[in-house]
């Protein structure tokens, strides 16, 4: 146990074992943090507190099992991305899972896939071709309800169908990744995982995440052609052949740069996946689409296209549960700081005042029977409790 999350923690610190040791001014060997990894030898409680702050993690970090095993399914990045940013965003998302896990468990049950996913998908399905992800995209947009229609919120779509969606502040070489997260101890216990990049436009993140949900749907064959049948998984999930004719037409000689721009902000898939997805439903030929995409490259427009910018969307699933958490007395106000930072962005000041006045509506020996009793409770939970960094005893007396 104390081994796996060493290494965990050390991975997502982005350091190697060597890098380590230098970080703790080599208080400790590479063999010794080797041993303490594969679970040889056991870290002394001044070697856990030393290495919990030179990785930025509780020594009780150490101490916790894992409660979550996750499965990446698709990773894509560029081949330049270094092996050690990998590595850190692998350990930031599976730190992340187990307290989605946690707290999804805490008010619905995990569903139990059956003939479909736990997120409504249909059954892991073969492509043989980028036709057939044509297809298993419009079956999976029938199965979720969704119509013809634009894609209004591409992760509030998804979170409405069980998966975990999380956006990362990461390398710009980062796309996406797609996973399943398994509860350790139930193996039927799935939940679906997309991850992208927080820090790219809105339309680029839209595809990206449709790309990782056909890395779901799609049984993966570990060739390119994975790779292309998802990107066309995810032009058709996004824009269905119905939706483009109806736009564009059957066929079109040119589409005027404006056109491509509106239909952009329609759909939240970008000019230049317009454009491809054009060329390859038929409706413009392939020669016409090259020399646009020159075009495209010589304006420096495939970097940064011209226009008003689709926003970013930002998951609410994960920051609603641990709101309801500490809303129900779960979990304090500072852990849902800990769990995710920033949550809680009103001061609660009325809350704090209905609790102050019911304190002075007591009469005078209530209040002092009140301070003693908290008073004793807060003298053992400090001799008691070493990581003690609030106390509320108060507020269950008040509010009883």
């Amino acid at each position: 146990m104390i081994g796996e999350r060493l290494r965990q923690a050390r991975l997502g610190a982005g350091l190697s074992m060597d890098a380590l040791v230098a970080k703790m001014d080599h208080f400790l060997t590479k063999q010794a943090i080797s041993k303490y990894e594969t679970g040889k030898s056991i870290p002394s409680s001044e070697v856990l507190i030393r290495l919990a702050d030179v990785l930025s993690v509780k020594t009780s970090y150490f101490m916790q099992e894992s409660k979550v095993s996750v499965e990446f399914i698709a990773y894509r990045k560029h081949s330049r991305m270094p092996k050690v940013e990998a590595n850190r965003l692998q350990v930031r998302i599976t730190d992340h899972l187990e307290n989605y896990c946690w707290l999804t468990g805490l008010f619905t049950p995990l569903k139990k896939p059956g003939r479909q996913t736990a997120m409504g998908m249909i059954k892991l399905r073969q492509a043989k071709s980028v036709e057939d992800a044509e297809g298993i995209a419009k079956e999976l947009r029938e199965a979720w309800n969704i119509g013809m229609d634009p894609i209004e919120n591409m992760v509030e779509t998804l979170e409405d169908h069980a998966t975990a969606v999380l956006t990362l502040d990461a390398d710009a070489r980062f796309d996406g990744v797609s996973a399943w997260a398994t509860v350790i101890g139930d193996d039927k216990q799935k939940v679906p995982v997309l991850v992208t990049n927080a820090t790219i436009p809105g339309d680029r993140q839209r595809f990206n995440l449709a790309h990782e949900l056909g890395h779901l749907t799609i049984k993966q064959n570990q060739t390119k052609e994975d790779e292309d049948i998802a990107h066309r998984f995810a032009a058709a999930f996004l824009v269905p052949d119905e939706a483009a004719y109806k736009e564009l037409g059957r066929s079109r000689n040119r589409i005027e740069f404006d056109e491509l721009l509106l239909l952009k902000h329609k759909y939240g898939l970008s000019m230049q996946a317009w454009l491809r997805r054009a060329k390859d439903l038929g409706i413009i030929s392939p020669s016409w689409y090259k020399n646009t995409i020159v075009i495209f490259r010589k304006r420096r427009w495939h970097k940064h296209e011209p226009g008003a910018q689709v926003a970013p969307e930002q998951p609410l699933r994960y920051r609603q549960l641990v709101l309801r958490a500490m809303a129900e007395g779960i979990i304090s106000r500072e852990r849902a700081e800990e769990l995710n930072p920033g949550v809680v962005s009103l001061n609660g000041k009325e809350h704090e005042m209905a609790k102050a006045r019911k304190i002075a509506a007591l009469s005078l020996d209530a209040r002092y029977k009140l301070l003693e009793a908290a008073a004793e409770r807060a003298a053992h939970e400090y001799e008691t409790n070493k990581e003690l960094t609030v106390f509320t005893e108060l507020d269950g007396e008040v509010n009883d």
